[in-house]
């Protein structure tokens, strides 16, 4: 079963189709442009390989305050979750004294989801739950909808409160 249809409740006897998301950006606040190029390439040496060679990012100044990340030859949905959470907490930062906010946004494919078509083509915004005390996860919110994904097991599942940080929707 694909980490999307573990998401939505979906199954299917087909062979799991991977966790498929296009136009991803990963927006960010609190890190330089500079600590935020460290950042990535720390995530980059510490995937083990997972990450295709010609794995690249670019980054965008926003509105003076916030960075927004692209990337342009792709990187696997689940890695980009962990990205997400690894651009909240990085190692070799002093956490403590900063507020980071770390956000990422997609649109979903049709590549996943063989019980819920519904949800193609709609957005998908990927955070760090307010008042994260277990420091490996991630939520996400869909039509309203919101999930938690524990890297302690496999897929998302549904979450009983959104945990929205403020300003995750005012990240641009």
């Amino acid at each position: 079963m694909s980490l999307f249809s573990f998401m939505f409740g979906g199954c299917s006897k087909q062979s799991p189709a991977p966790m498929a998301m296009n136009d991803k950006e990963l927006l960010v606040r609190g890190w330089s442009d500079t600590e935020l190029r460290q950042i990535l390439g720390d995530f980059q040496r510490l995937s083990g390989g997972r990450l295709s060679v010609n794995f690249s990012t670019e980054i965008h100044t926003n509105d003076g305050a916030s960075l927004r990340v692209t990337f342009p030859t792709d990187i696997p949905s689940v890695d980009f979750c962990f990205l997400v959470n690894y651009v909240q907490y990085p190692k070799g930062f002093d956490l403590p004294s900063r507020t980071i906010l770390v956000a990422g946004r997609a649109t979903i494919n049709s590549d996943f989801l063989p019980s819920d078509h519904s949800l193609v083509g709609r957005r998908i915004l990927v955070y760090i739950p307010s008042d994260d005390r277990q420091y490996d996860e991630v939520f996400a919110q869909v039509d309203g909808q919101s999930y938690e994904f524990p890297f302690t097991r496999t897929g998302f599942k549904l979450a009983q409160a959104p945990r929205l940080p403020v300003g995750v929707s005012d990240l641009k």
